[in-house]
């Protein structure tokens, strides 16, 4: 029978994880765009996001000077967005837990994917650790240290960075939660990261947007992909 490490590293049979997979997401999860809203902005990483956002973007702001410069790193950023989501799922969230020199060499980060994995309507696991959030100064700090003289551009490039970011919370979210709003994106991106629970995690790899996995080949018909074992039937709205 296949089986599933989970992050104390017990082995657990696929119906096991099958029962703590169920499809029908808990009454207490928000059903309408209200409750929606509500839980998303009263969640601190969404807060801490936004934060970040008015800091960085009301300092851009500030200096002003906007040309097309701005613009175009804005589209860069925009244009890698996906790809940067699709490394950070495979390599990161998913990183299995290895042996070296008889120790044990796992994170937290990929740990708390783990257990977002195991208990996917669980809010609790699905927003960005807070710990992520604190290395955001200092590294915008160490970049505009490196390069103060385009202070303007690096701001620029940070504030679509985070707004991207922003956006990804609240599309993971959307995800883990039984409504959606009534527009086709967000329901393909909603349908796609359920595939990711629901029917086989080594493909879908892209949350908030899926040109990551159309570019890597992970973006398989779904009917074309068995289930992993891991995982529990997909079921529809």
């Amino acid at each position: 029978m296949k089986q599933a490490k989970i992050d104390d590293g017990r082995m657990i049979a696929a119906h096991e994880t099958a029962q703590r997979n169920p499809m029908r997401p808990p009454d207490s999860l928000p059903r309408d765009a209200g409750a929606a809203l509500r839980v998303f902005w009263s969640h601190p990483s969404s807060l801490i996001i936004a934060g970040f956002v008015l800091l960085f973007g009301g300092w851009r702001i500030a200096l002003g000077g906007f040309g097309w410069i701005d613009a175009a790193i804005a589209l860069g950023v925009l244009a890698y967005f996906p790809v940067n989501e699709w490394l950070i799922h495979v390599v990161m969230l998913h990183f299995r837990p290895r042996r070296l020199f008889g120790r044990t060499i796992d994170f937290y980060l990929p740990k708390t994917h783990r257990r977002h994995h195991a208990d996917p309507w669980n809010l609790a696991w699905v927003f960005i650790p807070r710990h992520v959030h604190l290395l955001v100064a200092p590294t915008v700090a160490l970049l505009l240290w490196a390069l103060w003289p385009w202070k303007e551009w690096v701001l620029s490039g940070v504030t679509a960075y985070l707004l991207l970011g922003l956006h990804y919370e609240w599309v993971h979210f959307l995800a883990h939660i039984p409504w959606c709003p009534d527009h086709a994106y967000y329901k393909r991106r909603v349908r796609e990261h359920r595939y990711h629970h629901f029917r086989n995690e080594n493909y879908w790899w892209g949350v908030s947007m899926g040109l990551g996995d159309r570019l890597f080949g992970t973006a398989p018909k779904v009917e074309d992909v068995g289930r992993s074992g891991t995982t529990h039937a997909v079921g529809t709205r």
